[in-house]
């Protein structure tokens, strides 16, 4: 009776772990998933400030992982349950590889992730000083504008990446025209890092992120704009000038009333031989200010009878003249560009072999020299630019060269021979 109780009982007790099996996987069975966009945390940034570096650009932001576990718990995971990192410091300037590392719940199995590895641009980390720039916003008046009568700083420095910082040539601070009155105001403006094209640069730190400007509305006049042009002399070649015939400029009504016109620096036109357009500098009188349509005004050149034409030439075409005869003179490998400008008859009716190059390294020695380089043209009536202006020269000596002067040890004789020294007749 005992043994059939315990047989029993064996025999319960494995019905009852196998419907625990059952109830395990049927109802709450492993399963693998897949997660996106887990960020990428970056780690030891300040070991590179240490160094002078800076990363200037991160290829991965985030990656995907591929898990396994019951689903009881896969179904609560979310991209902040796992730990993921890439260990920047060591890092050299120029392009980098990382390798990322994935931590995970206890209660899952990390599969396998995508990408495993991150490139990392690293740059040199510098801090230049850019111009504070103030623009007018919301100008709606045509007779007033806002006159800016001081700022607080005229340039503020700008910290990061070697490659932004280049971009940035200024730090705009916006006025807006509506705040300000007849009366001298301060504005508190937010500063923000521009490049040439007036597009922000993001990825910089400023030093401060903000300015006051002092601010009143003044008139405005517009009065008539002389462009003298000079050098306009050439018989073959003809350029005309066209520019702006006015100009508006902002200030208080008895510094506007005696001014009735404005003159610009001469425009020199004696070099300009394609279309082209210039910026103009007009001679603002003292205390008045150039409304913001009268800025950056240009002039346009449209060039007649004439042309350009450039020529490349090598280390093999250049002359050296003055060498050493004890000496061996080379020439680094260059290639050097000749631009020449002129009338169009006179350009099209040349060639290479109009032009000599040749370089002077007389008294130079062994070693290496960079030496002025010199072009010339046999028609002195084009104008002429070539680059680069210096060629690099190695001079060695002459293998076997004595250098042309006798020993010490010997003496000159008479008839030209030399005698050893300690040496005579026995």
């Amino acid at each position: 009776m005992l043994k059939n109780d315990r047989i029993n009982l064996i025999i319960a007790l494995l019905i009852a772990l196998s419907l625990w099996v059952y109830v395990l996987l049927e109802e709450n069975p492993f399963t693998k998933e897949n997660i996106k966009n887990v960020p990428v945390n970056y780690m030891h940034a300040e070991s590179l400030e240490e160094d002078g570096l800076v990363v200037l650009q991160k290829e991965t932001q985030s990656i995907s992982i591929s898990f396994s576990g019951q689903r009881s718990y896969t179904d609560k995971i979310t991209p902040a349950d796992f730990k993921v990192s890439a260990d920047l410091e060591g890092l050299k300037e120029g392009d980098n590889t990382v390798r990322i590392n994935v931590t995970g719940p206890e209660d899952v199995t990390i599969e396998t992730y995508s990408p495993q590895k991150a490139k990392v641009h690293v740059d040199r980390l510098i801090s230049e000083e850019k111009p504070v720039q103030v623009l007018i916003a919301n100008q709606s008046s045509d007779d007033s504008e806002p006159y800016i009568v001081q700022v607080s700083r005229d340039a503020v420095h700008v910290k990061g990446a070697e490659t932004l910082v280049n971009k940035v040539t200024g730090l705009r601070a916006t006025v807006d025209a509506s705040k300000v009155g007849d009366t001298m105001k301060a504005l508190n403006t937010d500063l923000v890092p521009v490049d040439k094209d007036g597009n922000e640069v993001f990825g910089v730190v400023l030093e401060k992120d903000k300015v006051s400007v002092t601010a009143v509305l003044h008139k405005t006049k517009t009065v008539s704009l002389l462009v003298p042009v000079t050098g306009n002399d050439n018989f073959f070649i003809t350029r005309d000038v066209s520019a702006p015939k006015s100009i508006t400029l902002k200030g208080t009504e008895e510094n506007l009333a005696d001014v009735t016109s404005v003159e610009c620096e001469p425009v020199d036109v004696s070099r300009v031989y394609e279309n082209m357009s210039v910026d103009l500098v007009p001679k603002i009188p003292e205390n008045l200010e150039v409304t913001m349509e009268s800025q950056h005004l240009r002039a346009h050149i449209t060039v007649t009878g004439a042309s350009t034409a450039e020529y490349t030439f090598d280390e093999t075409d250049i002359v050296l003249e003055g060498a050493g005869l004890e000496l061996v003179s080379d020439i680094e490998d260059v290639e050097v560009v000749v631009k020449i400008s002129g009338n169009s008859d006179v350009v099209e009716g040349m060639n290479e072999h109009h032009f000599s190059l040749y370089a002077d390294i007389y008294g130079l020695g062994v070693g290496e020299h960079m030496v002025p380089l010199t072009v010339i043209c046999t028609n002195n009536m084009l104008e002429l630019e070539y680059n680069p202006t210096e060629i690099k020269i190695v001079i060695e000596e002459k293998s076997g060269a004595t250098g042309g002067y006798p020993d010490e040890s010997q003496e000159v004789q008479p008839d030209g021979s030399a005698e050893q020294e300690g040496q005579g007749e026995f």
